[in-house]
């Protein structure tokens, strides 16, 4: 880096090394959006590794900021990045300093799918209706024979904890790798679990759409489906192919993204009949898709960040 290009305010991200090496999608997502801001000529990119910054205060913070001449942070702040308590310390000392992408508070309704439900249901986003149940007791009081329900823990991601369960001679069942079999109490692990009722009529198997949204856009769209498994996830055996969705469904997602305060999120789908409904919104570490549909979202981030820092937006708090 020349004396130059460090006089030029910084565009700082975090990406854990795990995820950069999660899968090609996600390393070419990586070296866009380095490249797209370097290539700017007005900003340039910053990586910071936000569990093991040693700030020491709100002062320290604001020092650092300045020094840096960071404008704005992106990828950060999520549980499933590091559950340290100096990573939320930073966090919250850099988030007085400069804005997020996405904010602590999106973070927050975005991490819990009651919550991100409830506001989506407030701003009239279609979703489907839920119950929570606490027990295997609660859960076979909650489910009718022959009926397919879909089970989930509120707060994890990735697919962790999906559950297809229906009720069957007398017992709660479970589809595992194209079988039922019955559920057992000790399948029942989380504390409370989200129960919702099965909507999908895809002829291929277990289906969900995946839409990247950055900003007002979709930036990129993939349908995922399983054969075997709820999970339509590619990490669970799903496979990926690119899709061109509707207008109505490319306003529901960044809709939906909006509704929680976010500027970056993907956004899952599900489809019955002519009718699509919000699945989820995954606004922490979330799988890019460029290998199936050939979009350079690293590029397209970027070139919101730029847009974004180049506007009223973007400022670093440190110097009003």
């Amino acid at each position: 880096m020349n004396k130059a290009t460090a006089t030029l305010p910084a565009i700082a991200f975090y990406m854990p090394r795990w995820m950069y090496w999660l899968n090609a999608s996600d390393r070419a997502f990586a070296k866009e959006l380095v490249a797209a801001i370097a290539g700017s000529g007005r900003y340039r990119p910053l990586t910071i590794q936000l569990p093991s910054l040693r700030l020491t205060s709100a002062a320290d913070t604001r020092a650092f900021c300045e020094r840096n001449s960071i404008v704005l942070v992106v990828q950060h702040d999520s549980m499933f990045y590091s559950n340290k308590a100096r990573y939320r310390r930073n966090v919250e000392w850099l988030e007085a300093c400069v804005p997020f992408i996405n904010s602590t508070k999106a973070q927050t309704i975005g991490h819990n799918k009651i919550t991100t439900k409830r506001v989506l249901r407030e701003r009239g986003i279609p979703v489907l209706d839920e119950r929570i149940v606490h027990s295997v007791q609660e859960l076979a009081a909650a489910v009718e024979d022959g009926t397919w329900y879909v089970l989930k823990p509120p707060h994890l991601g990735a697919g962790r904890g999906v559950k297809l369960i229906t009720r069957g001679q007398g017992k709660l069942l479970e589809y595992q790798n194209g079988k039922w079999r019955a559920l057992r109490a000790k399948d029942f692990v989380y504390d409370s679990m989200m129960l919702e009722p099965y909507f999908n009529d895809d002829a291929e198997g277990f289906a969900s759409l995946r839409c990247t949204v950055i900003g007002s856009e979709v930036a990129e769209a993939v349908k995922r489906v399983n054969a075997k498994n709820i999970t339509s996830n590619v990490s669970s055996g799903g496979r990926a192919q690119k899709v061109e969705l509707s207008q109505v469904q490319k306003e529901m997602a960044v809709a939906a993204m909006r509704a929680i305060g976010a500027e970056y999120a993907g956004v899952d789908l599900l489809v019955s009949g002519n009718k699509s409904v919000v699945g989820e919104i995954n606004i922490g570490p979330f799988t890019i898709f460029g290998k199936y549909t050939g979009v350079p979202v690293g590029r397209i981030f970027a070139d919101y960040l730029i847009k974004r820092c180049d506007g009223a937006g973007c400022e670093n708090r440190t110097r009003a």
